[in-house]
């Protein structure tokens, strides 16, 4: 940079345009920045001192402010688009809850990441001295006393009466005056369904896994709701199951009814949030 240019800065010569080439120029040259706000701050500080010199009226003022703005412009980086964490992108799905105390089941019937989703129907494994094994278990809702509907050519021809429960089979009797044959196709109650699910569903929430929780909740088709369900934490849940399914009024009318199952302080909050979001509520 010559001294001549910087003379007539100083003396208030350069036009505006160069005066901002010159403040660009500056962004890239430390020694010749630190010049230019040097003689700004001098002949401000003379202005206010009374002194007279030939001046371009703010000139001064005018290149050192140019300078900052475009070292500011210039190098802080571009604002980035607001990105919400991954908890409030989250915020507006429906909470699982966990069973307080000792589930149904939970230890028996699996906590198993990688276990397949519950069954409606399976058929028989096997008939040997009219004891009977089918390929469902208690990972689908079976429980000792269970009943299983028989179907042969697509009629119901009976039930049999389960003893004995493993989690992907169960041993049983017919009903008297039933002959049950292998391969018939059996079916598990509406309750022993859902029961299966919210089991399911459980087990998730104890790994703290609620991705896997709306996966079952989807997964298994559900003719009926509510089922044999009367607590708190299992009405919430088949509230989601019955929401994820397209079943709205059912959905709202099972959060309310958890809402009257003495929930915990906690479950409570929970469980008015589902209403209130799903009821448009803010």
């Amino acid at each position: 940079m010559s001294e001549d240019k910087l003379d007539k800065f100083a003396s208030g010569e350069l036009s505006l345009t160069e005066t901002r080439e010159l403040a660009r120029q500056a962004l890239d040259d430390s020694e010749l920045f630190e010049d230019l706000t040097s003689i700004a701050i001098a002949r401000t500080g003379l202005q206010k001192r009374g002194r007279q010199i030939p001046i371009w009226p703010g000139i001064a003022i005018l290149a050192a402010a140019a300078i900052v703005i475009l070292a500011v412009a210039l190098h802080t980086p571009q604002p980035q688009p607001r990105v919400l964490p991954p908890v409030a992108a989250a915020a507006m799905d429906p909470i699982f809850l966990a069973r307080s105390g000792n589930s149904n089941g939970a230890q028996f019937r699996g906590a198993d990441s990688d276990s397949r989703a519950p069954k409606s129907t399976g058929s028989v494994a096997s008939v040997e001295d009219g004891l009977i094994t089918i390929d469902l278990g208690s990972l689908d809702g079976l429980l000792k006393g269970s009943e299983v509907e028989v179907i042969r050519d697509g009629q119901s021809i009976g039930k049999i009466n389960v003893s004995t429960v493993f989690r992907e089979r169960a041993r049983g009797e017919a009903q008297p005056g039933l002959a049950i044959r292998a391969h018939d196709l059996v079916r598990v109650s509406a309750e022993a369904e859902l029961r299966a699910v919210l089991d399911q569903i459980d087990s998730s929430m104890a790994r703290g896994d609620a991705a896997a929780a709306r996966r079952v909740a989807a997964q298994t088709p559900i003719q009926n709701f509510d089922a044999g369900v009367s607590s708190a934490e299992d009405l919430n849940n088949a509230g989601i199951i019955a929401e994820i399914h397209g079943d709205k009024s059912k959905a709202i009318e099972l959060y309310e009814r958890a809402l009257r199952a003495n929930p915990s302080k906690q479950d409570l909050q929970a469980i008015e949030g589902n209403r209130a979001r799903l009821k448009g509520v803010k």
